[in-house]
C-alpha cells in the first residue's frame, strides 16, 4: 500500500527533478504536487503574510483532500519563520526541502559556495546554512553565486542555456570552497554535469527523502 504525501511548490521547475528522483528511489510514496507560482511574486514583493496564508490553505488541502500523511515545501525562498508559523496548524508533519541538506553541507568545511538563480532565495538560504553551522558549532563563510538569467532561461524552456550559464561559474567557485550547495531544486539538473568537481556538491533531493522517511516512521 502506498503512503500519500504532498509537495508544495512555487515553481514548476522543481517538479520534474523531484518526481524523477522520488519515482525511482521511493516508489512506495504516492505524491501529489501542489503548485502556485504566484507565490514567487509575493515573496519578491515582501508579502510574506499572504504567502503564509496560502501555505496554510495548501497544507489543509494536502491533509483533508489528498489524505497526505506528510508535506514538504520545496521553495527555498520560504523562510524558516514562515514554516514555523504554519506548522502548528498543519495537522501533519511539514518540513522544508533544504533543511536536512543544510545540516549535511556545513560538515564539508568552513567555506561553502551557494549557487542560486532566484534572488529571494539568497537571504533565507544564508540564514538556514548559518543556523545549521551554529547548531553544529562550526565556523562558516558563505560565497554566494547568483545567476538570475539562468532561471529566466529555464522558465523560458531553454534548459541547456540555463546549464551553460551556470557550469563555468560553478567550476570557478569550486576552486575556492570546501563544498557547493545547490540552493534550489531546479538546480538539481546540474548534478550529473558537476561530478568532476573536486569538492562535494549538495542537493536537497537525497537528504529530503531521508527526512521524509523519518517523519513518516
Amino acid at each position: 500500500m502506498k503512503t500519500f504525501v504532498s509537495f508544495l511548490h512555487t515553481s514548476s521547475a522543481a517538479i520534474g527533478p523531484l518526481m524523477q528522483y522520488y519515482g525511482e528511489a521511493a516508489p512506495d510514496l504516492e505524491i501529489t504536487n501542489q503548485l502556485e507560482d504566484g507565490l514567487l511574486r509575493l515573496l519578491s514583493a515582501g508579502r510574506g503574510e499572504v504567502v503564509q496564508q496560502r501555505l496554510e490553505q495548501m497544507l489543509a488541502t494536502a491533509r483533508d483532500v489528498y489524505g497526505a500523511r506528510a508535506a514538504m515545501v520545496t521553495c527555498s525562498s520560504v523562510t524558516p519563520a514562515m514554516l514555523a508559523n504554519v506548522a502548528p496548524s498543519a495537522g501533519i508533519p511539514v518540513f522544508k526541502i533544504d533543511d536536512p541538506m543544510a545540516s549535511e553541507a556545513v560538515e564539508a568545511g568552513p567555506r561553502l559556495g551557494v549557487v542560486m538563480t532566484f534572488p529571494p532565495t539568497q537571504e533565507p538560504t544564508s540564514r538556514l546554512l548559518t543556523g545549521a553551522a551554529r547548531a553544529a558549532g562550526r565556523e562558516l563563510e558563505l560565497r554566494p553565486l547568483l545567476v538570475p538569467e539562468a532561471y529566466q532561461a529555464l522558465l523560458a524552456g531553454r534548459p541547456e542555456e540555463h546549464d551553460s550559464l551556470l557550469i563555468p561559474r560553478v567550476e570557478e567557485l569550486a576552486r575556492e570552497v570546501n563544498g557547493i550547495v545547490l540552493a534550489q531544486v531546479s538546480l538539481a539538473r546540474l548534478l550529473p554535469k558537476l561530478k568532476h568537481l573536486g569538492v562535494p556538491v549538495f542537493s536537497s533531493l537525497t537528504s529530503s527523502l531521508r527526512r521524509m522517511r523519518e517523519v513518516l516512521s
